[in-house]
């Protein structure tokens, strides 16, 4: 059999088509993709780890009053690497009618009515049920009204909640605070679906190829973040432990191993600047993994922010001369950043991420390499609103916490701006592990401003 000739596309060296596909726009390199099989193969290294910020649609923000934000949905993303918006033409359903409660490993995970999860590839259009988490949030019904919220029913075991009615938000402030994957469903392997919920309280664990979740027996509730890491699980707890679970040692369905349970010293400059921003202000946690390093990042919060950056109490937004309150919304101050040191059991101070970039909210937390990404801050954090309890409270704002935040300066700057601070539903990282070619003409490019 004769052997098939080489295209002249595949003769071409590798360092040359790399350096070539790290100055390709998105469009551009799905149209590389399509010419040979070595293009495609290496292109999609550079489509594949793109961060997109998915995006409600702008009209529907900036037309809105807020008081039907729970009907919104998301149509859009956001190419950081070209500063560009793709607009989908048709918003899948997905994006509308049920509520995102997470993104990883380049897919979102959902909640519908009737308490049904479920993963959503929005590039491939791949959707994949999960169990129903009903039993698991103590939920009897939860049907979606024409509003947009949630209308439930609880089981009479449930002492929680008491709330007959929820939006979407409200979902994430007491039911589900943040859903993760332990690996990629698009690559066939054996993935499971982690759960923080019930006020962060409870972790629960469905693996693939079962039929139900496992709470997960757990030792120092509530939680203030969770990551998977090569088939483990880490959940940052309020006494400031670590517990980690050995996602690959069920010996039957409902065990998983408790590895270990590590407690450590809270860092003395977060804990001191904390107090001394005690009544203006909050703070949350994430953990990231970064070149095989945990990180902590403790990010600080202020209640009342002045456009200048001063940080107010509820006092201040009062005059003599009127009545009517200022607006001041919550907006985050600065970040602090630790690396854990296995050895010592502490948290060491990162001064610098280098070449890397870190992406926090309402997704699993990441950290990239910028030299991938052109137009990525080097040694900054990426962040969006994931302050889900004050999401719900006030028709001015909410969502609208979101910037990139320069570690050596301590800056700030906007990623995506829109004319009103009540962004809904709030915008979400994506890290995509692939992009589907097929999904292209669904989507038209337009500049950030422009529908």
């Amino acid at each position: 059999m004769a052997k098939r000739r080489k295209s002249l596309a595949d003769q071409v060296p590798t360092e040359i088509f790399w350096s070539i596909f790290n100055k390709l726009s998105f469009i551009d390199l799905i149209q590389a993709k399509a010419v040979c099989s070595s293009w495609n193969l290496a292109a999609e290294e550079f489509v594949s780890k793109m961060p997109w910020l998915m995006l409600p649609s702008k009209k529907e923000v900036e037309e809105g009053d807020g008081a039907f934000v729970n009907n919104n949905g998301y149509n859009g993303f956001f190419n950081l690497c070209e500063n560009r918006v793709y607009n989908l033409k048709t918003t899948p359903m997905e994006f509308r009618e049920s509520c995102c409660i997470g993104s990883s490993n380049g897919w979102l995970v959902f909640l519908e009515h009737k308490a049904v999860p479920f993963l959503f590839n929005p590039f491939k259009q791949i959707k994949i049920r999960l169990p129903s988490v009903d039993y698991l949030l103590g939920l009897k019904k939860m049907e979606r009204n024409e509003d947009g919220e949630y209308e439930l029913d609880y089981l009479k075991k449930n002492q929680r909640f008491f709330f007959k009615v929820c939006g979407k938000q409200q979902v994430r402030e007491c039911f589900i605070q943040k859903a993760i994957l332990s690996g990629k469903p698009d690559c066939n392997e054996n993935f499971g679906v982690v759960l923080l919920c019930n006020n962060r309280e409870e972790i629960a664990y469905h693996q693939r190829g079962y039929n139900s979740w496992t709470v997960i027996d757990v030792s120092h509730p509530p939680y203030r973040d969770i990551i998977c890491h090569k088939n483990h699980l880490y959940a940052l707890s309020d006494n400031n432990s670590i517990e980690v679970w050995d996602l690959g040692g069920r010996d039957y369905v409902g065990r998983i191993v408790n590895k270990s349970d590590i407690v450590l010293p809270f860092p003395d400059k977060s804990h001191t600047k904390g107090n001394s921003l005690r009544g203006f202000g909050t703070s949350k946690f994430y953990l990231v993994e970064s070149c095989d390093d945990l990180l902590l990042i403790v990010r600080f919060i202020g209640d009342y922010v002045d456009f200048d950056g001063t940080l107010l109490t509820e006092w201040d937004l009062l005059t003599e001369t009127c009545t009517q309150p200022k607006i001041c919304p919550y907006r985050t101050c600065f970040f602090h950043v630790y690396k854990l040191d296995f050895d010592e059991l502490k948290w060491v101070e990162v001064e610098s991420l280098n070449d890397r970039a870190l992406f926090l909210g309402g997704n699993q937390s990441v950290s990239v390499s910028v030299q991938s990404f052109p137009n990525c801050e080097t040694n900054s954090i990426y962040f969006t609103d994931d302050c889900w309890e004050e999401m719900e409270e006030d028709y001015n704002y909410g969502g609208h916490d979101m910037g990139i935040y320069n570690i050596k300066d301590e800056s700030f700057k906007p990623i995506y701006e829109f004319s009103s601070d009540k962004i809904q539903p709030p915008p979400c990282w994506i890290i995509p592990s692939a992009m589907l070619e097929s999904q292209l003409g669904q989507c038209v490019a337009s500049m950030p401003g422009c529908n």
